[in-house]
């Protein structure tokens, strides 16, 4: 373990390795799955103000008691803090707001952008009223490299204690603990442990998953406000909130004003400019802010504020000897499930386990049996099956389709830049086209050692051009009153690789734009800027690419010339892909570019996925986004030991930095919501409308349903979305296989759809309600359900009263529930076309080498986190499900 001196973060003791299991197109192999809460619920800032308090730094009950003698008393008399919701929190962003203080001040040598007059917060499980209160709160994780502040706090706020008893030789060192709910009691200095000194925080927390906030700025007329994770026992088992113990744990804001708080070094060791660089005297005025909130040596603790926060409960809630029935499926149904699950337990006494896959994996194993019911947004087609025996076994299936939620795939932001905060976004197909096939520069993997015009010499001259974003003239006429206040290139976060019907209807709405479907297919935009040529069809004369010699050199013919290679996009057959035509279910991070070209001793280069890394799924990308960590692991450490025990390896860059933050994430809106992010309003494909995800443009966009391959199941066409209607909307489906479900399985579905499709479409916070993101079913989609729930309650396999685990295969057709599911107030657009067949992912083909196999991303599990992500072979996709089931391991 490095020392905190050296800024170097650990290994994460409370992470454990992925495991992988291969999906060789037909077959799939779980193993090993984690639990995951079965009760969150997205956070809801309309209904959550009925939970929202205001607490007075003097006069509120529930605070330390306040010495008006005190040099801190007059510059916080005034102050109060606000939060916007205190019940029900689950692991979510809350708004945490500030009145009667005063405006940030800089240093004046402008070192340090909050030097007074700023916010700290964190969260604490412990007793408020207990001696020890200070070390049950999480802090001190972020005194690692790369931790995201930049230049805008001092660096001894981010410890636990006083600098100078950082260094071991110091005698007398005064240690201020963390205290875990477990009740182990770890050092906040560091220790020398066979000769190399060991931060033992960061087994528990560090800059990538705390969520203390070191400094929040304050506005010039003394109000403000930012935003906090809460983090429940499963993102934070070190804090237990949520379990049956701490339902209750604190927020705490400690502010920070003018007032130097300690000592000279035993409070700070951070010298003032501005008082003749002296150290700081207690209680001087005008004086930098240095020292933690949390050290004994200072006096800021005394001016802490606590507000209560009360969580759902984690774990599993269901009563012991609980029915189980299995779902499988869309991470469109994480919100939606995380709220009904316990509220199902308590009325159908069944546990109804939730494991995320991807959509047409999850069909599949509805159609093999090992599941009975699936959530997906497209039917099971012959299209998507790899074998004629496959096809046979559908053809014989008698299968069921429930609407049961309506949401969106949502394309939100994190803008915050020096000038505040921006919350208004436009962006057309073209530019999210650009976006997703790596055709700006900075999207291309780069190292500071190389020539900066060589890495990027594969794109069009034009596109060199725009080193940032906000330099594109289509950025620019989208966004014409805000474009340059986005001074920053965004953190591009997509879940992935694996597939997901989500994804799917988002490349369905560029690819129904003509400008942006003519862009993927070679031709220029109208300032010239054209697709990079690893997403062209391979085998286009374009899709060629210069290629490098070990010194990072160009490589040259013997006449001189430049050696070019051919690349470009190809299905698994060989023949060509063409984006502008098929709507994939996954992004691909198809351009080959390994940085840095020219190594240095003990390096190893780093391609796409290692410099713009995936996430698990949409809601992680919506956390990733509201943390502002892109996690992109492109700096050289040359003292960190790698995953082979060699000396040497490429590290985090860390979050982004307060006043420099812009993060675009592919999620859904339930997720957005949760993690209290912007969204962005999308160009309505062939149109000049633009629409954000509201309940009102949801409504609008299903005058857009279509039908499917299956008369049961329809749709939204992005391509008829019409002006008002935002294009990313999606119904989900429940698809239930009856041939080879037993008779117990359809009793527990039907009981499912009968509460989730009614009392589970109101919308709310409270456990069973719908999650803010989602828009309730209309009546007529609720009417296909309560069919479809009678028709499986109904329904009788010959084989039920043979064996409770059915193979066998009906021999007729079934289409229970199939109704139309559009609501009577609209009508269904004319000429709609049949959805398109899913497809098997393609491939980046280098004609100078092998197709490219990118390494498997080596994502780390939390102890109560996601579960094993699964392998699918051929199609070289991976997937994390979400579990809702048991804590622990199964």
């Amino acid at each position: 373990m490095s020392s905190p001196r050296d800024y170097l973060s650990s290994a994460h003791a409370r992470t454990r390795l992925v495991r992988a299991a291969s999906f060789c197109l037909v077959a799939i192999a779980a193993l090993g799955l984690v639990a995951l809460n079965t009760t969150k619920q997205a956070a809801d800032a309309a209904s959550a103000t009925s939970s929202a308090v205001t607490v007075k730094w003097t006069g509120d009950v529930g605070q330390p008691i306040r010495d008006d003698t005190s040099p801190h008393f007059a510059e916080f008399s005034k102050l109060a803090i606000t939060v916007s919701q205190t019940q029900g929190i689950v692991d979510q962003a809350i708004k945490v707001g500030v009145t009667g203080f005063a405006g940030t001040i800089t240093a004046s040598d402008n070192s340090v952008k909050n030097a007074m007059n700023y916010l700290q917060a964190m969260q604490c499980w412990g007793d408020p009223t207990a001696a020890n209160f200070r070390q049950t709160c999480q802090w001190g994780g972020r005194y690692v490299e790369n931790n995201g502040l930049g230049s805008s706090a001092f660096i001894d706020n981010t410890l636990r204690v006083a600098s100078r008893d950082l260094d071991t030789a110091t005698l007398n060192r005064v240690d201020n603990p963390f205290l875990t709910v477990q009740g182990r009691s770890v050092s906040g200095l560091p220790q020398l442990i066979n000769k190399t000194s060991n931060y033992a925080i960061l087994d528990y927390f560090n800059a990538a998953t705390s969520n203390e906030v070191t400094s929040a700025r304050v506005g010039a007329d003394g109000s403000g406000s930012f935003d906090f994770e809460t983090q429940t026992s499963d993102q934070a088992p070190q804090l237990g909130c949520g379990t049956a113990d701490h339902l209750r744990c604190y927020l705490v804001v400690v502010p920070r004003g003018t007032v130097f708080g300690g000592n000279g070094e035993e409070c700070s060791s951070i010298r003032d400019r501005a008082n003749n660089d002296s150290l700081g005297i207690k209680g001087r005025s005008k004086s930098l802010q240095g020292g933690s909130p949390m050290n004994p040596g200072c006096d800021y603790w005394d001016n802490r504020v606590v507000i209560p926060l009360d969580f759902q409960p984690t774990g599993n809630t269901c009563a012991v000897g609980s029915a189980e029935q299995r779902v499988v499926g869309s991470q469109l149904m994480v919100g939606a499930m995380s709220s009904w699950q316990p509220d199902l337990c308590s009325k159908q006494k069944t546990t109804y386990s939730f494991a995320t896959n991807p959509d047409v994996i999850a069909r599949h194993q509805l159609l093999e049996g090992t599941a009975s019911v699936a959530y997906s947004s497209f039917p099971l087609s012959p299209g998507e099956l790899t074998s004629n025996d496959d096809r046979d076994v559908l053809a014989k299936t008698k299968l069921s389709y429930a609407p049961v939620a309506i949401s969106g795939v949502a394309v939100a932001f994190l803008g915050e830049f020096d000038s505040g905060r921006q919350t208004k976004l436009n962006l057309s197909p073209r530019l999210m086209a650009k976006l997703l096939t790596q055709s700006y520069p900075f999207q291309i993997p780069t190292s500071s050692q190389d020539e900066p015009s060589r890495a990027i010499a594969h794109l069009d001259a034009v596109n060199r051009k725009y080193r940032y974003v906000n330099q594109d003239p289509e950025f620019q006429k989208l966004n014409p009153s805000t474009w340059p206040f986005f001074s920053q290139n965004p953190g591009i976060v997509v879940p992935g690789p694996a597939g997901a019907d989500a994804i799917r209807q988002l490349w369905r709405w560029i690819i129904a734009d003509s400008d942006a479907a003519a862009f993927l297919s070679g031709e220029p935009d109208p300032s010239g800027m054209k697709v990079n040529p690893y997403y062209l069809p391979a085998g286009s004369a374009k899709a060629v690419v210069p290629t490098f010699q070990e010194d990072g050199t160009y490589a040259l013919n013997p006449d001189g010339s430049q050696v070019f290679k051919a690349v470009g996009l190809a299905n698994v057959d060989g023949t060509a892909l063409k984006l502008a035509q098929i709507p994939l279910d996954t992004f691909i991070k198809a351009d080959r570019t390994l940085a840095p070209l020219k190594l240095q001793k003990g390096q190893r280069r780093f391609d796409s996925i290692q410099y713009a890394p995936y996430t698990e799924n949409l809601l992680s990308a919506a956390r990733a986004g509201f943390r502002a960590d892109p996690n992109s692991k492109s700096v050289w450490d040359p003292s960190r030991i790698n995953s082979s025990g060699d000396v040497g390896d490429w590290v985090s860059s860390g979050a982004q930095t307060p006043g420099q933050k812009f993060m675009i994430a592919i999620t859904d809106t339930p997720s957005a919501e949760r993690y209290g992010l912007d969204t962005v309003a999308l160009k309505v494909a062939n149109t000049e409308s633009f629409v954000e995800p509201t309940q009102a443009a949801f409504t609008a966009a299903l005058t857009a349903l279509q039908p499917t391959s299956n008369a049961a199941v329809f749709q939204v066409d992005p391509s008829k979305v019409t002006a008002k209607g935002y294009p990313l909307t999606t119904v989900t489906y429940a698809e239930v296989n009856l041939t080879r479900s037993t008779a117990v399985a359809r009793k527990n579905i039907a009981n499912l759809l009968d509460q989730v499709t009614t009392t589970g479409q109101v919308v709310g916070t409270s456990p069973g309600q719908l999650p803010a993101g989602y828009l309730p079913i209309t009546s007529a989609m609720a009417a296909q359900s309560a069919t479809a729930a009678k028709e499986i309650r109904a329904f009788v396999n010959s084989t039920d009263a043979l064996d409770t685990t059915s193979n066998g295969i009906a021999q007729d057709e079934y289409t229970g529930g199939s109704g139309s599911a559009f609501d009577d107030s609209g009508a269904i657009a004319d000429g709609g076309a049949t959805a398109v067949d899913p497809i098997i992912a393609p491939t980046a083909i280098d004609k100078t080498g092998k197709q490219f196999t990118s390494d498997l991303p080596q994502n780390l599990v939390a102890r109560s986190g996601l579960a094993l992500s699964l392998g699918v072979g051929a199609a070289g996709v991976l997937f994390a499900p979400i579990l809702f089931k048991r804590r622990g391991f199964l």
